[in-house]
């Protein structure tokens, strides 16, 4: 009976506690890098664009690559995990090649098959419950994100208009990394008022991300020195019971040597006694 109640609660645990956000985050890329190649394969894109989204796609395979030697790493059955456990599926996807890339739908669809078994309440407990991770693994994906998607909207917004001087992708992600980061060298910028739109969207992220990573940084640096306070407040409370214990140790050593002295004292006394006494009987 007890073994029946151990096996349904192992096959009603909450999907939420194994997922962590590392594995949403390879779940963003894995969708994006989808999208990515929908331009690359079925678009009319230019040269120049065409190696800025196939630079990107070979970043993006790098990243599903570590992926994969992450997960083979972990996996407590090697083989089990490649064969079974749709490894090979992760490493022909990692390879940087339009036919594979398919194979990364596999990775995409363990998610989402975890995802729709899971409520708004366990989401948000994935990322709250490693908060640090979350931010420093989030943070630069919707910055990603932002840069190649916002930058693309400018420029098909830019490229037709008369005097305008971003003209080419290249140009435009250029402008969308210097505005996100509030550099702002002012060499390119939108003059058409969707290309303003979103360069005011990359402005307020840029402040807003780099609002988060000093937030980070900061709780991050509270929190070592609390630890450190703490250990250290911890090792003066030993010093001290450490202290008493041999003050207590003192105590107890002289106690016992003052009373072998008056054992001694008597023991002298009574030998003193019977000397007496003999030579007073002689």
């Amino acid at each position: 009976m007890a073994t029946n109640s151990t096996t349904k609660n192992q096959t009603t645990e909450n999907p939420a506690r194994k997922l962590i956000t590392y594995d949403l985050v390879i779940g963003i890329l894995a969708l994006f890098s989808l999208i990515i190649l929908i331009p690359l394969i079925f678009g009319n894109v230019d040269t120049a664009t065409k190696d800025v989204l196939n630079g990107l796609e070979i970043s993006l395979c790098l990243v599903f690559l570590f992926d994969f030697f992450r997960s083979l790493r972990l996996a407590p059955n090697k083989w089990g995990y490649f064969l079974k456990g749709g490894g090979w599926l992760d490493l022909l996807g990692g390879i940087p090649f339009y036919a594979f890339a398919i194979f990364r739908v596999a990775r995409l669809f363990r998610i989402v098959r975890q995802l729709r078994r899971m409520t708004g309440g366990d989401l948000r407990r994935i990322i709250v419950r490693r908060l640090a991770e979350s931010t420093l693994l989030l943070t630069p994906v919707i910055a990603l994100l932002l840069i190649f998607t916002d930058s693309w909207i400018v420029f098909e917004a830019e490229k037709g208009a008369p005097s305008a001087n971003i003209t080419t992708y290249p140009t435009a992600v250029w402008w969308a990394f210097v505005t996100i980061t509030t550099v702002g060298y002012g060499d390119h910028y939108p003059i058409t008022t969707l290309g303003r739109t979103g360069a005011v969207i990359l402005m307020f992220f840029g402040l807003g991300i780099i609002g988060v990573l000093a937030s980070y940084l900061s709780t991050a640096f509270s929190a070592r020195h609390r630890r450190r306070k703490t250990k250290l407040a911890g090792e003066n409370e030993n010093d001290e019971d450490n202290d008493e214990d041999e003050g207590n140790d003192e105590e107890e050593t002289t106690t016992n040597l003052e009373a072998e002295l008056a054992a001694m004292k008597e023991e002298l006394a009574a030998l003193r006694k019977l000397f007496e006494e003999h030579y007073q009987t002689q």
